[in-house]
């Protein structure tokens, strides 16, 4: 998927942050939704994965830097790990999941190496390294 992203933006010269979609199917085949030409919310999951500062990166793209001036060359990211993102919504699942207000009784986040939590929105990330446990 990743050297088919890339492919893409390279192909139509798109040099900026930005989010490739794909659907993976249960044989591992993977197939083309969309781009999205801006961070995403969810774009804490690629910092955390590849250890890339995106927000900073795209303030020196429009700049005009160019990647290279601003440290980075496609080739040399590399994914390590995983990471997952958790966000704290206001909707009512058990009302159909219409809005919901109110306040927070109770919230305790996680702690510990490897745990991010954004004040804004509030999102927890969660990294590891990708453990292969054979079944």
């Amino acid at each position: 998927m990743t050297r088919d992203a890339v492919g893409l933006c390279k192909a139509v010269g798109y040099e900026n942050a930005g989010t490739v979609e794909f659907l993976l199917d249960p044989q591992g085949n993977h197939y083309f939704i969309e781009v999205n030409a801006r961070l995403q919310v969810e774009h804490t999951v690629t910092e955390e994965i590849t250890g890339v500062d995106l927000v900073r990166a795209q303030i020196g793209v429009a700049e005009g830097k160019s990647l290279e001036e601003i440290g980075l060359r496609q080739e040399d990211i590399k994914v390590t790990g995983a990471a997952i993102q958790a966000r704290i919504t206001t909707e009512d699942p058990a009302n159909d999941f219409t809005p919901d207000t109110g306040r927070i009784e109770v919230f305790r986040t996680g702690e510990g190496m490897g745990i991010r939590l954004d004040e804004i929105p509030c999102s927890l990330v969660l990294w590891s390294l990708l453990i292969t446990i054979p079944c």
